[in-house]
């Protein structure tokens, strides 16, 4: 006959082994759960936890006020969300709320782009204004401003003008109009996004653009600089502008345009082999002399250097970093661009598979080596020092160890 408190212990023992049956069948009927979510919706497990730990951290930043706090520090003065849901990054539907439902404007669904701004009553409930950029891209000109703009332009978080010529150039040519023209060029955004404008003409024209962005836009403007070879961006500028009928000849009047890119750099008059660094087509390629002078006004913090030669082979590690200098969410990933063999650049994979229209230039090849060599060796101490002052090489330095 068994003791009582053996009794005791022996159904104690049953009701753990209940509770851990209960246990266990609790997880498997999440499992199969989870199983089914996954096969009906064709995402992986991985996924899934992934979005529901994404959820809880999104949470968890709204709870807490982290958003406003941490922007401030950043310097930014919007309420931009730190944190975009994984799903938006690689489903389109994902992608369409997280970028267009607090949009001031109708959507195109098939390219994710804007079309009309709602109505005025809509606009006011939605906070939606038009205000000046907190981002400028002032260059430099034929550094591939285009590219940077078009991509960095399908972030959630950026409102900036989605036509690759367009550029507004206030402070260069339209001054004369007044603020309330400005103002109405740029897009109508919420509190949540950030105002990107592209005028690539700013690093060098006008000579005052940095103190009128500083005094009236704002000091705290953060400023984005497309650099690439000097040499290659020479050429580029000759082929695209030498011969332009449209070309405005308030931004050219600086300009040489000589029958060949050769006669256009080179001024023999004086000496031999002398590169005319008087004509604007050079000159553009000191970036370093033109950098200074914006650093009189915006601190180098607020600065920051895309490298072309890198945007070219790799897009996303140019992107994410200017993510990261803008203080704006991460959304670009690797899976968003892709290499076109034929065309020979990259693409975009998401959220719509395209291809932007590349602006053709002469092939540094038909140049004469020597002019080359002798441009190089013109650009090598400058960029030198900028090297130097921002402690980092660019990508086409390398070819100074072969003059």
């Amino acid at each position: 006959m068994l003791r009582r408190g053996t009794v005791r212990g022996f159904r104690q023992h049953i009701r753990n082994q209940h509770k851990k049956l209960i246990t266990l069948l609790v997880f498997f009927i999440i499992y199969l759960m989870v199983t089914a979510t996954t096969l009906l919706t064709g995402n992986s497990i991985k996924d899934y936890i992934s979005v529901v730990s994404e959820q809880q951290n999104e949470d968890a930043v709204k709870r807490t006020g982290q958003t406003r706090d941490i922007n401030e520090k950043r310097g930014i003065t919007t309420e931009l969300p730190l944190y975009l849901p994984h799903r938006a990054r690689i489903d389109s539907k994902a992608y369409s709320h997280a970028k267009f439902n607090e949009w001031c404007y109708s959507a195109d669904k098939d390219t994710f782009t804007y079309d009309k701004p709602f109505t005025s009553e809509e606009l006011a409930s939605r906070g939606c204004k038009k205000r000046l950029p907190t981002v400028l891209i002032i260059g430099a000109k034929s550094c591939d401003v285009r590219t940077l703009s078009h991509f960095l332009s399908f972030h959630p978080s950026v409102a900036l003008i989605q036509n690759d010529t367009f550029e507004i150039n206030y402070f260069g040519l339209h001054r004369d109009k007044g603020y309330e023209w400005y103002r109405n060029q740029l897009l109508y955004i919420t509190n949540r996004q950030v105002v990107v404008e592209k005028s690539p003409e700013y690093l060098t024209w006008p000579h005052d653009c940095a103190q009128k962005v500083h005094d009236y836009i704002s000091p705290k403007t953060k400023i984005i600089i497309a650099l690439c070879d000097p040499v290659q961006r020479a050429v580029s500028d000759y082929y695209q502008n030498a011969f332009n009928p449209k070309a405005d000849p308030s931004i050219h009047k600086h300009y040489h345009f000589a029958s060949t890119f050769e006669q256009s750099v080179i001024d023999n008059e004086f000496h031999a082999k002398s590169v005319n660094f008087y004509n604007k087509m050079v000159d553009t390629g000191v970036y370093v002399k033109h950098i200074v002078r914006w650093m009189e006004y915006f601190p180098k913090e607020q600065i920051y250097l895309m490298d072309e030669g890198i945007l070219k082979v790799d897009p996303y590690k140019e992107l994410h970093k200017i993510e990261m200098f803008l203080g704006i969410a991460e959304y670009a990933t690797t899976d968003h661009f892709y290499f076109d063999e034929v065309k020979r650049y990259h693409c975009m994979r998401f959220p719509y598979k395209h291809c932007m229209t590349k602006i053709k230039s002469m092939a540094m090849s038909d140049i004469d080596e020597d002019v080359l060599d002798t441009l190089y060796e013109f650009y090598r101490p400058y960029d030198d020092q900028l090297s130097k002052m921002f402690d980092r090489k660019f990508s086409w330095m390398e070819k100074y160890e072969w003059l």
